[in-house]
Parts: C-alpha cells; sequence; structure tokens
C-alpha cells in the first residue's frame, strides 16, 4: 500500500507540477492579480479537474481513444482557447482596471474541461497508479482524493509563486515581459498539444 501511495503522489506531483496550461494561467494572473484574488480561478481550476476525473473514469477515455475526431475536437479546442489566453495575456493593457481580465472560476473550469494534458495524466494516473481496495468504486474515490488533495498544492503553489513575482516585478513594464514570457509559455504548450 505504501508503495502504491508513494507512486501515485509522485507522478501526480511530475504530471501536473510541470508546466501546462493551468500552472502557467496560475503563476501569470498571481502575478497580475495576488494570490487572494485569484482564488476563485484557483477553485474553478480544481473543479474542472474534478470533473475531468469523473469523465475519465465514466469512460470518456474509451470514447477519445475509439474516436479520433472527438480527441482532435478536444484537442483544438484546448490549443484555441489557450491562444486566446496567450492573446488576452500578452496584449493586456497596463491602462485597463487592475480587475477587468482577472481570470473567472468558470475560466477555470473550462481550462481543465477541455485540456488534454489533463485528461493524459489522469488517464495514466487511474490506469496505472490508481490505489487498489476491496472495490474499484473505493480505489478510484481514494485516488481522486489524493490526486485532488495534491494538486490543490501544487496549483496554490504556482499561484502563490505568481502573485511573489508580481511583488518583484513592481513596475508595469516587468509584469508586461513576465506577461510575455508566460504568453510563449503557454503558446509552446499548444504547440506541444496540436502536434500529438
Amino acid at each position: 500500500m505504501h508503495d502504491a501511495l508513494f507512486s501515485l503522489l509522485f507522478m501526480t506531483l511530475l504530471l501536473f507540477g510541470s508546466p501546462g496550461p493551468a500552472p502557467i494561467s496560475l503563476l501569470a494572473s498571481g502575478a497580475n492579480f495576488g494570490y487572494k484574488r485569484n482564488l476563485p480561478f484557483l477553485a474553478g481550476i480544481l473543479t474542472g479537474l474534478s470533473l475531468a476525473m469523473v469523465l475519465v473514469n465514466i469512460g470518456l477515455s474509451q470514447l477519445l481513444a475509439s474516436s479520433p475526431q472527438l480527441s482532435s475536437l478536444l484537442s483544438l479546442l484546448c490549443v484555441g482557447y489557450l491562444v486566446y489566453l496567450a492573446y488576452k495575456l500578452y496584449f493586456q493593457d497596463a491602462q485597463q482596471p487592475k480587475g477587468s481580465l482577472l481570470p473567472s472560476f468558470s475560466q477555470g473550469v473550462l481550462l481543465n474541461i477541455i485540456n488534454p494534458k489533463a485528461y493524459a495524466s489522469l488517464i495514466t494516473l487511474f490506469s496505472q497508479f490508481e490505489i487498489h481496495a476491496e472495490q474499484k468504486t473505493q480505489g478510484v474515490v481514494i485516488t481522486a482524493l489524493i490526486c485532488i488533495a495534491l494538486v490543490s498544492v501544487i496549483d496554490g503553489l504556482w499561484l502563490l509563486a505568481g502573485a511573489k513575482l508580481g511583488k518583484i516585478f513592481k513596475s508595469r513594464q516587468h509584469i508586461k515581459r513576465l506577461n510575455g514570457m508566460c504568453s510563449v509559455a503557454i503558446l509552446v504548450v499548444a504547440s506541444v498539444l496540436i502536434s500529438h
């Protein structure tokens, strides 16, 4: 049991701690709007991930495997949304009111609902690292709770790192550069997603 738990924790950290759409968005938004103002966005990201977990465990992975068109559509939706996020972040006007571009709860949900990286990571976790219990449902629930708890910490740290960067880079010019770097990182993630 301890080996299985360690493996699940390690793989969750590896898969969800690496830069992807959600962590990069949290970093950038944290730098622009601070930690507390982004808590609804973070809650949306975690809610979206929870919904994606439900979808994976009720058979979405089999549906995506059997329907390349649906899988491609999901990837295109995600890439389109990532390009939109990168554009919005890069061209954010320093003169706009501070809360006008603050990501919302629903944007956080959408970010993970259409995120192929989240689905690929979840399929890997639930197919290879699920905690075994007497009943399959118990194993799925335990695995999901452990995953969400760890991802909450991971994503919270990405948001906190962004908020700290926002305090270090006090000038609007520095924030603009950070936004540019995060926009490029989001576009790199989008290009990797579209190439697969």
